[in-house]
């Protein structure tokens, strides 16, 4: 009996040694590696990014030494993506627009990597300098006249969208604009939402202003705005034309917060005889005022702010602009040649907060230049500056000043009237 329950255990101790090992070989072949597996660095190279249609991008991605599996390409526009699993290649963008594109990586271990990159198609004007047009130039700044002249503006792409900020937290307004250079009869413009998993947020089909802006207000609440991470606005406009822009999303938990409370209106400033009604909105706080100062080339707005927040305003070109200047001879100097500013390409605008250079987004048509400019609670002056700007006193005020001054030296010299003391 005792031998038998000996050998019975003897084989049981057998069965444990062979087993033991399988089993370790299986852990170390399964399991270990499955812990082993770590994302790999990878950057994406686009050279270059930006140009005129049609537009040749060399496109190549670095995997820091892994070997991918699988590379797939998506360049934004209306081509399908590109599966040959190359890792450079060159990419033709025919039609101007803000395109995103993607490449999504899987090494020989099975890890994903997946990274954006933009794309700026348009057309650039060059300067043009007329010696017929209308409007005059001072210490190298223009001053535009009251007048309706258009003039060639290349640098306006066909479709541009732009938010107000960079960066979202739950309960936040999210602010769109945008702009259509050639409106289409019965063409709507669909603006999509995607977060960073590619789920739609939103979609919406805003109106078109007889300039083709448009403008979508958004609330980061509810259980679509759970995902942090980059946020994909699309927009879309007939079949060809499309323009994104991103921002980052800190995430939320599905609920609702109260968020600042949102003013959409339209502020009227008097300046060189004319009104000029300059559509904004503003969160965060209230505007005050606008005003122009001529001598500053500057547009200056006075808010009261009550958190940080955003103010985004339609600048009219007719009341402020910036423009590259114009390369002058000596000779066109001294003969004082006029140029048309809508002739000459769109150099940036100078924006203060406070004092302090800020940095903002801008959208823009042939008409209208937007800004979405941030703030903080304590500001209270915010200084847009440009280099063409309406003048002080319009036409018809410098006439009424000429007649005027006509008059009194008409009158003196009739009737020996002086304003000066006899000595």
């Amino acid at each position: 009996m005792i031998l038998d329950y000996w050998l019975v255990n003897m084989k049981s101790i057998r069965l444990v040694y062979i087993i033991l090992p399988i089993i370790a070989t299986f852990a170390l072949v399964t399991i270990i590696p499955a812990q082993a597996v770590n994302s790999f660095p990878m950057t994406v190279s686009v050279v270059p990014t930006s140009g005129a249609a049609p537009l040749t991008v060399h496109l190549s991605v670095n995997l820091s030494g892994a070997i991918p599996r699988s590379v797939e390409w998506s360049f934004g526009d209306i081509t399908p993506h590109d599966t040959s699993n190359k890792t450079a290649l060159n990419h033709i963008y025919q039609s101007s627009g803000n395109f995103t594109g993607t490449v999504d990586v899987v090494d020989q271990n099975g890890t994903s990597e997946f990274q954006q990159f933009s794309v700026n198609v348009g057309a650039s004007a060059s300067s043009v300098v007329s010696p017929s047009n209308a409007n005059n130039q001072t210490n190298g700044h223009q001053i535009l006249e009251n007048s309706k002249s258009g003039g060639t503006l290349g640098t306006t792409l066909p479709l541009s969208i732009t938010t107000d900020q960079k960066s979202y937290n739950q309960g936040d307004t999210v602010i769109i604009k945008g702009s259509i250079r050639d409106i289409q009869n019965q063409t709507a413009i669909a603006v999509i939402v995607r977060d960073s998993l590619k789920n739609l947020v939103s979609i919406a089909q805003p109106p078109l202003s007889s300039t083709g802006t448009f403008s979508v207000t958004l609330k980061a609440n509810g259980p679509l705005w759970k995902q942090a991470g980059n946020y994909t606005v699309i927009a879309q406009y007939g079949r060809y034309q499309n323009a994104t822009v991103t921002f980052s999303y800190s995430g939320g938990n599905g609920g609702t917060i109260p968020n600042n409370i949102v003013t959409n209106s339209t502020f009227q400033i008097n300046a060189g005889g004319q009104t000029y009604n300059v559509p904004y909105i503003i969160k965060g706080g209230t505007l005050k005022s606008m005003d122009i100062f001529s001598d500053k080339l500057a547009l200056e707005i006075t808010i009261a702010a009550t958190s940080d927040g955003s103010i985004t305003v339609d600048l009219p070109r007719a009341l402020i602009d910036s423009k590259v200047q114009a390369n002058l001879t000596a000779d066109q100097k001294m003969t004082g040649v006029k140029i048309n500013p809508s002739s000459l390409a769109d150099d940036k605008f100078i924006v203060t907060v406070s004092g302090a250079p800020v940095q903002f987004t801008e959208t823009k048509d042939i008409n209208t230049r937007i800004l979405s400019i941030p703030f903080h609670a304590s500001d209270t002056k915010i200084d847009i500056f440009g280099t063409v700007i309406v003048p002080e006193f319009g036409a018809i005020a410098a006439l009424v000043l000429a007649i005027a001054i006509i008059s009194i030296i008409a009158v003196s010299a009739k009737t020996g009237l002086r304003f000066m003391p006899k000595y």
